[in-house]
């Protein structure tokens, strides 16, 4: 949050008060708003825009402190409240913390105090910020604490980062979070898929083109890094880049400018950018697939996200965080795991890391018919043979991946109305493939 977009209301009927408040915090860069009547101001403040709010307690048609409880008991005004007294009574001030007020002034107070305690009360709340951007981040791990440390950190500056780690551990929702933490976080977050772009665009697609500059550029258009001017560029799968546009970004990045195609002269930009990758990077150097000197200039600060099987501590809360998010949208009947669907989800390697996790509880909240999810409603897919988890019904006795494999398809088939289409497409495989499943299963139609 920048100074400038921070909005302070003062009510008090001291027109003295009032003007010297005014210009110490405008001095400091705030956006301040007076008025010396307290209807007026209970008028302004439910309007829920400011971020302080500096109220004195003795005036004409409201005592201050009927104004906190009508902002803070009955409206819920999210403003941090100063109350101002000019008769420095310890009892006014604790009643008026009771009350919701963050902090109090007593008259005759100095500049430097006023100053003081609009920053304590715009720290608390920055602080907030921060944890609730945090809070995306799910887990309960050494591992995740320190990731959320490291995150806090590096957000304050404004080097390059290098995210490695393998598909689905959640690169691109820590770049977010970084951003949103970030002096940039009021401007954009533009993410690309590098592995999506088509070869002969790229540089187009990143670095924008004029018109007529090649065939089929009827009009000009900007690319990514011009999109991202004063923000964030995150460019997920970066070693999919070609090594000609490697070069050009190097240049990019070292000039903070972009060459545009078509254009002779470039364009100046100011972009942080993020990269991401899930290959090994130095391996892509050794067989001559990315320029080591580009590899130097986006690693600045690099940061590893570790696979979900390496800190097994955070499987549970991550699964029940989309447990509650899935049987809300899908007014499923699930309502919790089983000691056994629990030991089966912390075994499993989960090779697709948090996306796979997220995939596996959507799908068991779909086709799941009762509250307590067994192992029999779990279904893992792309298991290697080192990847399997234990599948044992406690109450049946062993069951095989084969029995649980059939069992998934004809609840999903049951829920498509045997659909072929829509069953195939949620179960991740194509027709033909669910045909020869069901014809190898006796799975038959029905109407």
């Amino acid at each position: 949050m920048t100074r400038k977009s921070i909005k302070i209301l003062i009510v008090d009927d001291e027109e003295s008060i009032r003007d010297g408040c005014q210009q110490i915090l405008t001095r400091k860069g705030y956006q301040v708003e007076t008025t010396g009547h307290a209807l007026q101001g209970l008028e302004m403040a439910l309007r829920n825009i400011y971020d302080v709010i500096l109220l004195d307690v003795r005036m004409p048609e409201m005592d201050g402190l009927q104004m906190l409880k009508k902002l803070k008991s009955e409206n819920n005004i999210t403003a941090k409240i100063i109350i101002i007294t000019g008769f420095g009574s310890i009892a006014l001030a604790v009643e008026a913390m009771r009350q919701g007020a963050f902090n109090f002034l007593s008259k005759p107070y100095s500049a430097g105090e006023l100053r003081e305690a609009v920053e304590e009360a715009l720290a608390q709340d920055e602080e907030q910020t921060v944890v609730k951007d945090l809070s995306v981040l799910i887990g309960i791990s050494d591992y995740m604490k320190d990731l959320k440390e490291s995150i806090k950190r590096i957000a304050l500056t404004d080097s390059t980062i290098l995210i490695t780690g393998e598909s689905g551990t959640g690169k691109e929702l820590v770049a977010r979070t970084i951003h949103r933490l970030s002096k940039r976080k009021d401007k954009t977050f533009i993410p690309v898929d590098c592995s999506s772009l088509v070869e002969n665009l790229m540089e187009s697609e990143l670095f924008g083109h004029v018109k007529g500059a090649f065939s089929g550029a009827t009009e000009s258009r900007e690319g990514r890094f011009q999109m991202a001017d004063r923000g964030t560029l995150f460019l997920d799968e970066i070693s999919n880049i070609s090594l000609n546009v490697q070069a050009k970004l190097l240049r990019v990045l070292q000039e903070q400018e972009v060459p545009k195609v078509g254009k002779s002269s470039p364009e100046k930009i100011d972009v942080r950018l993020i990269a991401a990758t899930n290959k090994d990077i130095r391996a892509e150097i050794d067989s001559g697939k990315f320029r080591e000197d580009l590899f130097y200039r986006i690693s600045v600060i690099p940061l590893n996200i570790i696979p979900l099987r390496e800190h097994k501590s955070d499987i549970l809360p991550i699964a029940q965080h989309y447990l509650d998010i899935f049987t809300a949208r899908y007014a499923s009947k699930v309502r919790c795991l089983s000691e056994e669907a629990k030991k089966s989800l912390i075994s499993y390697r989960w090779p697709g890391n948090i996306r796979e996790l997220k995939n596996t509880i959507e799908r068991l909240c779909v086709l799941c018919d009762h509250e307590v999810v067994n192992l029999s409603d779990i279904l893992y897919y792309g298991q290697t043979d080192e990847a399997k988890a234990p599948v044992v019904d406690s109450s049946s006795g062993r069951m095989t991946l084969i029995d649980v494999e059939k069992e998934h398809i004809e609840k999903a088939l049951r829920h498509f109305h045997f659909r072929i289409n829509k069953t195939a497409k949620f179960l991740g495989i194509d027709r033909k493939t669910l045909r020869i499943k069901m014809r190898n299963y006796g799975i038959k139609f029905e109407q």
